[in-house]
C-alpha cells in the first residue's frame, strides 16, 4: 500500500513540473520536484521490513496522538510493535502552515519581503550586479507572498523537507543503536523521530498563534518570527543584531529543546528492541548538538537577518 502511496505522489508530482514548466500553473516547478521526490522517498522505505507486531494490540491513532503528551513511554512501547507517522506529520505541517499564513497576514506580505530583501542586500559578498538584480526582484517576492497558490506549494515544500528531515533522523538513531551494541528497527526509529516532535511542535504553534494576535506586529521580527514567537530559551540575555551567534547558540537552550530532548531519549528507550539510557541520551544529545552548530554557522553567515 505504501509503494502504491509513493507511486501516485510521485506521478502527482511529475504532472505539477509539466505544468509548471508548461507556464499551466506556474512557479510551481520546486513544488512538482520535491513530490516526486517525496514520492520516491515513501516507495524506498516500503522495501524496509516493519517489525513483527504479533500478540501486541495496536493503540488507535487519535489515541497516540493524545497519549503522547500524558504517557509517551506508553506510546512509544507501542510504537515499537505498530510504527507510524503519517497522521502525526500531516499534523504539524498543517499547524506550521496556518501559523505562517497568519504571520504573513499579520505582518503583511510586503514588510516580510521587504525587509528579507533589504536583508540580503546588506550582504557583504554581493557584487553591485547581484544587487541589481536583488532589486528587480522585490516585486516579485511580495507578489508571490501574496499568490494563495504558490503559498501551497511553499507548504508542500516544508512538508516534504520535514518528511525528509525525519527519515534523515531515523537514519541517524538506527545507525547509531547498532554502532553502540543496541537494536533498533528502522520504522521504530522513524515512529520516534516523528513523534518526538509532535508534542514540541503542536505546543510551540499554538503558542504562536496567541502570541501573534497579542503583540504589536511592530514588534515581531519579520524572519526570526516565522520559527517561533515563544521566548522559552536565553536569547533575551544578548542583543540579536550585536551577537548574532550568541543568539542562536542561546536560543537552543531552552524549555521545549529541553522536552524534545526527554520524549527523544524515551522514545529510542521504549521503542528500540535494545536500546539502553546512555545509547538514547546520547545519540538524542548528539543530534541536538548538530542543530545547535549549524544554527550556529547560519548566523556566522548571514549575520544580517538577525538585525
Amino acid at each position: 500500500m505504501n509503494r502504491i502511496a509513493g507511486i501516485v505522489v510521485a506521478v502527482i508530482g511529475l504532472l505539477v513540473a509539466v505544468l509548471s514548466i508548461a507556464k499551466v500553473i506556474p512557479s510551481l516547478t520546486t513544488t512538482g520536484v520535491s513530490m516526486i521526490l517525496l514520492g520516491g522517498l515513501v516507495i524506498g522505505l516500503s522495501f524496509i521490513e516493519k517489525p513483527d507486531a504479533e500478540g501486541a494490540e495496536r493503540m488507535s491513532t487519535p489515541s497516540t496522538l493524545a497519549n503522547i503528551f500524558f504517557s509517551p513511554s506508553e506510546v512509544f512501547s507501542n510504537l515499537r510493535r505498530h510504527p507510524r507517522w503519517l497522521v502525526a506529520a500531516i499534523i504539524m505541517a498543517v499547524l506550521s502552515t496556518v501559523y505562517l499564513n497568519a504571520f504573513m497576514y499579520r505582518l503583511t506580505p510586503e514588510r516580510v519581503s521587504n525587509y528579507a530583501i533589504d536583508k540580503t542586500l546588506e550582504m557583504p559578498m554581493l557584487n553591485d550586479q547581484a544587487r541589481e538584480q536583488i532589486e528587480k526582484g522585490r516585486a516579485n517576492a511580495i507578489e508571490m507572498n501574496k499568490n494563495p497558490v504558490l503559498r501551497t506549494g511553499q507548504a508542500v515544500n516544508s512538508f516534504v523537507g520535514e518528511v525528509f528531515l525525519y527519515a534523515f533522523l531515523g537514519v541517524v538513531f538506527f545507525l547509531f543503536a547498532l554502532a553502540m551494541g543496541g537494536k533498533i528497527n528502522y520504522w521504530q526509529a522513524f515512529a520516534v523521530a516523528v513523534y518526538a516532535f509532535f508534542p514540541v511542535t503542536v505546543i510551540r504553534q499554538i503558542l504562536n498563534l496567541i502570541l501573534l494576535f497579542i503583540k504589536d506586529p511592530a514588534d515581531i521580527h519579520p524572519i526570526l518570527g516565522q520559527r517561533s514567537l515563544v521566548q522559552d530559551n536565553l536569547n533575551f540575555l544578548v542583543t540579536p543584531s550585536e551577537h548574532p551567534v550568541i543568539f542562536v547558540l542561546l536560543g537552543w537552550i531552552s524549555i521545549l529543546w529541553l522536552y524534545w530532548i526527554i520524549l527523544n531519549s524515551m522514545g529510542l528507550k521504549n521503542a528500540g528492541e535494545r536500546v539502553s539510557s546512555t545509547v538514547a541520551w546520547a545519540a538524542t544529545l548528539t543530534m541536538w548538538v548538530v542543530g545547535l552548530l549549524i544554527s550556529a554557522l547560519f548566523a556566522m553567515i548571514f549575520p544580517s537577518f538577525f538585525g
